[in-house]
C-alpha cells in the first residue's frame, strides 16, 4: 500500500511543494502504544472522528509521520489535517495488514 504525505508551500497558499511517498509501513512496537492511545480502530471509517483523534494526539503522531516519511519538523508543520486523515488511516491499515501476515505465518 502506498502512503503519501503532501507538504505545502510557505509562500504560495494551497500549492503542494513536496510529496513524500512510502510503500507500506511496519509499525514498531514502541509506536503501537502511542498510536492506539490516540486512534480508536473501531472508528477508522469515520473521517471526522479520525480528524479529532489526530488533532488531540498530534504530538504523538508527529514522530510517527517523521518515521514513516522522513519529513522534518518544519515540513510536518506545513501539512493539512484534512490530508492527515487519509494518511493516518492508510498507516493504520498498512500496520494492521502486517499483523495479519504475522498471524498467517504463525499458523
Amino acid at each position: 500500500m502506498e502512503l503519501k504525505l503532501d507538504i505545502y508551500s510557505k509562500t504560495e497558499k494551497g500549492k503542494i511543494e513536496k510529496t513524500y511517498r512510502a510503500e507500506g509501513y511496519d509499525l514498531m512496537l514502541g509506536t503501537i502504544d502511542d498510536l492506539v492511545s490516540i486512534i480508536d480502530l473501531d472508528k477508522m471509517d469515520d473521517e471526522k472522528a479520525v480528524a479529532a483523534m489526530i488533532v488531540k494526539g498530534y504530538r504523538q503522531i508527529k514522530p510517527l509521520l517523521h518515521d514513516v516519511f522522513g519529513a522534518t519538523e518544519e515540513e510536518l508543520n506545513r501539512t493539512k489535517v484534512s490530508d492527515l486523515v487519509p494518511c493516518i488511516i492508510d498507516i493504520c491499515r498498512a500496520s494492521l495488514s502486517s499483523f495479519e501476515i504475522l498471524k498467517k505465518q504463525k499458523n
